[in-house]
């Protein structure tokens, strides 16, 4: 009997784990017939089509779009390339995405189609991809741009010698990691792999910003020479020509964090000096369980902890240990040196009591490296206690303390290249100025003197250290390395301390960092304004729109007054021109009017966007001009005209000296608001690659994204600048309207003799 009861209750209890993960899971095909998100242009509308055939789909512009219409429940998930929404993710973790992937498709580079020069500098790119994808290079790219630490995400143009020419390549600016911009600069993974090959190929590289779906047009044109990464679809393949993929990628959907974290569990805040919150393995089912990428220690965890809810990767400790803080994830796994500094300097985590196992810290060589033997007879000779005592001045809390000798030994044997993780305090980081510290470091430069060799230590995130060596960029890897079987199968390790796996946790009485209103504002302000000085694009935003109003303005005015003066006198000529003009301008959509302009009349022009904003704001302003002009001039007895003439006025003079003057008043009102509309009309000039104000504003939003600062920034200068310019019109008003002008002004110059 007892034989089928254990049946049963085996059966019981396999049903209830798999009702338990199936609740926590989250699926894609659930979203199918809810509201989603589509970025316009691109290849998501097909995939929307094909697996949610139920949906209403929303279409949008740029990816910020998509997070600020995800948050405030426009849409109930929308589709990205899956590098796009990791960034997301690391910058706002109320987003993030299902890790099925929907559907697998390569990224490559465009160039134009049937265009000998331009399949010639395709097949040199295509070489050159070949050669950094094998030697490391390109997945040293990968590490960098994919992962969270920005101030490695940098890209220099001025190495760039332009000896044999220049190439222009056309892109999106809002496009992370793939293309952005930071500290005012272009930079992201495209960015940095185009200039790459044109340092090595001797060319200068000139940037386009455009919107997504302008990118082919652009290419198509000759406005560029290749396109950042996109998509590779049939339908576009009959369009231009694609380089080889430069980058493995997968359509994932987009949901808000909270949807795959299921229902909060209110924390239990107890008692106690440095208690864990988690006390035991069994306390973590059914937790989230952090660790750094490159990592791979998930049977190792499962072991202890049978149901995970969720692995999550962080490149950097300190971003795990926010994440741990902030309850993005319930514990960390670290090695035991990098836990106990963290204890003993954050008074809201604390080591978990249980060991996950013991192994050891080494520095890593390449297999079969003769080096390795002599580093490790280096390292024997140096004295235990010395050993100890770096041990206990790095996981130590005494910052004070923490300094590394300089090389002033004569390094008479040569320099080798040691590759550092810059992120995993004790062990290996960067401290102020940039230097490499830790114990690794600190070990390292003492085998140095024993060798008498110098050591160039370069910096980088830990899942590039461990490709480095591998792709011979470095000679020697450091930064808390934890010996296992595996990576002993591809490197050869000089133990040099003993180490466990450990988790780290909140204590029991940690409280959750503040997330009042105030405290989101102060938040957004930061990352909006002061982060990256991201206040200068404002301003540089500010000075490109200014420069197409003003210039408009002057332009369209006069452009306006010279059609007017040409059919004044019923020039049947001029006044057919006037008409069809007219009839053109104002019955097109100003953004069709700019396109047309950009795309097919100037397309074989070498003119900025900002040149061509200005002739289409000239257009426009000047045939609100003409209009004006015809209203103001019509409301002046014909009278006037007559009797000018009669005293012998020439019909120029007579129009100028009694017209015009008693026509100003009538549609100064009216010019007053054309300067107000223009100002606002110039938001659009971002389709033709014109980086102005809203531009500017929608960069900030795809490196932020935050909504609220960019857009409210935004709306406010656009305020200002309007009423900045209807102060002058009102100045101008006041100056030539004799009503409002003071009698000592009307008669300056007049004799009024009694």
């Amino acid at each position: 009997m007892k034989y089928p009861i254990r049946f049963l209750m085996t059966i019981v209890l396999l049903l209830t784990c798999v009702f338990t993960v199936s609740s926590f899971a989250a699926d894609w095909h659930d979203y199918n017939g809810k509201k989603i998100g589509v970025l316009t242009g691109t290849l998501m509308e097909d995939v929307a089509k094909e697996f949610f055939p139920d949906s209403e789909y929303v279409y949008i512009d740029s990816y910020p779009d998509c997070a600020a219409a995800l948050l405030s429940g426009k849409i109930d998930a929308f589709l990205a390339d899956e590098p796009n929404v990791k960034t997301m993710h690391f910058e706002d973790p109320d987003i993030d995405y299902i890790h099925e992937s929907i559907k697998e498709q390569d990224v490559s580079f465009a160039f134009r189609k049937d265009d000998p020069e331009s399949e010639k500098l395709c097949e040199e790119f295509n070489e050159y991809l070949r050669e950094i994808r094998s030697n490391g290079v390109l997945q040293l790219m990968d590490d960098i741009w994919m992962g969270v630490d920005e101030y490695r995400k940098t890209v220099d143009l001025s190495v760039l010698t332009g000896k044999n020419g220049t190439i222009r390549v056309i892109t999106t600016a809002t496009d992370m990691p793939w293309s952005y911009i930071k500290d005012g600069k272009n930079v992201g993974y495209d960015i940095d792999l185009l200039a790459h090959f044109c340092l090595d190929k001797g060319y200068a590289l000139e940037i386009q910003d455009v919107s997504f779906a302008a990118r082919i047009p652009d290419l198509q044109s000759g406005r560029g020479d290749i396109t950042t990464g996109m998509n590779v679809t049939p339908e576009r393949r009959e369009e231009v020509l694609f380089s080889d993929a430069t980058y493995e990628n997968g359509i994932v959907l987009t949901v808000p964090a909270a949807d795959l974290r299921g229902i909060d569990q209110e924390k239990k805040i107890t008692s106690g000096d440095k208690e864990p919150e988690f006390k035991t393995f069994d306390e973590l089912k059914g937790r989230t369980i952090s660790m750094i990428t490159g990592a791979p220690f998930e049977n190792m965890i499962l072991s202890k902890v049978s149901d995970v809810k969720e692995f999550t990767y962080f490149t950097t400790m300190p971003d795990m240990m926010l994440a741990i803080r902030t309850g993005k994830t319930d514990a960390g796994l670290m090695n035991n040196a990098v836990a106990e500094l963290a204890a003993n300097k954050d008074p809201d985590l604390c080591v978990f009591p249980q060991s996950l196992g013991d192994t050891a810290f080494g520095l890593g060589f390449k297999k079969g490296d003769e080096r390795r033997d002599v580093w490790q007879e280096a390292f024997d000779r140096i004295p235990a206690e010395t050993k100890e005592a770096l041990w206990k001045k790095w996981t130590g809390a005494d910052d004070s303390i923490k300094t590394i000798p300089e090389q002033d030994w004569p390094g008479s044997n040569g320099t080798v290249n040691a590759a550092c993780c810059d992120a995993l305090e004790p062990m290996s980081y960067m401290g102020e100025g940039g230097k490499c510290l830790g114990f690794d470091i600190e070990t390292i430069l003492l085998i140095a003197k024993e060798l008498d060799v110098h050591v160039n230590f370069i910096p980088m995130d830990f899942a590039a250290v461990l490709s480095s060596l591998e792709a011979e960029k470095a000679d020697v890897i450091c930064g808390s390395i934890v010996t296992t079987a595996e990576r002993k199968e591809k490197m050869d390790f000089l133990e040099y301390a003993p180490a466990s796996f450990v988790f780290i946790v909140r204590t029991a009485t940690h409280e959750a960092a503040g997330t009042s209103f105030v405290d989101r504002i102060k938040a957004s302000f930061e990352k909006t304004f002061i982060r990256e000085n991201r206040y200068e694009l404002f301003l540089s935003g500010i000075m490109t729109t200014i420069v197409i109003t003003v210039l408009s303005i002057i332009f369209g005015t006069a452009f306006g007054f010279f059609i007017f003066m040409g059919t004044r006198n019923g020039n049947k000529a001029a006044n057919a021109f006037a008409r069809v003009f007219v009839w053109l301008i104002q019955g097109m959509p100003v953004v069709v009017l700019l396109m047309i302009l950009y795309y097919i009349i100037f397309a074989k022009m070498k003119i900025t966007g900002t040149v061509v904003a200005v002739i289409a704001f000239t257009f426009v302003f000047g045939s609100g001009v003409f209009g004006m002009l015809k209203m103001g001039v019509g409301a002046v007895d014909k009278g006037q005209t007559e009797a000018a003439l009669s005293l012998g006025y020439s019909d120029i003079k007579s129009f100028f000296r009694i017209i015009f003057p008693q026509a100003v008043p009538h549609f100064l009102p009216t010019y007053k608001g054309e300067v107000v509309a223009l100002v606002k009309s110039t938001a659009i000039v971002g389709y033709i690659a014109v980086q102005d104000l809203t531009k500017m504003g929608d960069i900030i939003r795809g490196r932020t994204y935050e909504a609220f600062f960019p857009l409210i920034a935004v709306a406010v200068i656009y305020f200002i600048l309007g009423a900045m310019l209807t102060f002058l019109v009102d100045k101008i008003e006041i100056n030539i309207n004799p009503k409002r002008r003071n009698r000592e002004d009307i008669l300056k110059g007049v004799r009024t003799d009694d």
